[in-house]
């Protein structure tokens, strides 16, 4: 179970990864976002990290924090890979969350996606 969940987030990631080629002159976005959940059998917590791949600097992000989506994520239409999406589950034997954080690749700006109000993909 572990193994699966951690497969799945390594091809969401190079999903992520593969997708930076298509935008427009294929030049890499100045922030990138690495997410995963810390489980025991007690507890489980997720934690992110934003990198600014121009100097090297990274910071934790502290979810708590975040802005959360209210309804419709979408945003202006910028170029191809200005936006990065990575989700990780959190798993206990009392309860398990599946939580996914949007960052804007070029200001570095993360908002926390609330998925029970986002539209559904393919539409009915």
């Amino acid at each position: 179970m572990q193994l699966s969940r951690l497969a799945l987030l390594a091809g969401l990631l190079l999903a992520a990864c593969g997708d930076r080629g298509g935008n427009g002159g294929g030049a890499t976005p100045r922030y990138s976002i690495a997410c995963d959940s810390a489980d025991t059998s007690d507890k489980s917590t997720l934690f992110c990290v934003r990198t600014d791949s121009r100097n090297g600097d990274v910071s934790v992000v502290d979810l708590d924090r975040l802005p959360i989506t209210s309804g419709a994520s979408r945003a202006a239409d910028e170029s191809d890979g200005t936006y990065q999406t990575v989700c990780d589950s959190t798993v206990t034997s009392q309860k398990s969350d599946f939580r996914c954080v949007r960052i804007h690749t070029r200001t570095g700006d993360v908002v926390m996606l609330r998925l029970s109000e986002l539209p559904h993909w393919p539409h009915p």
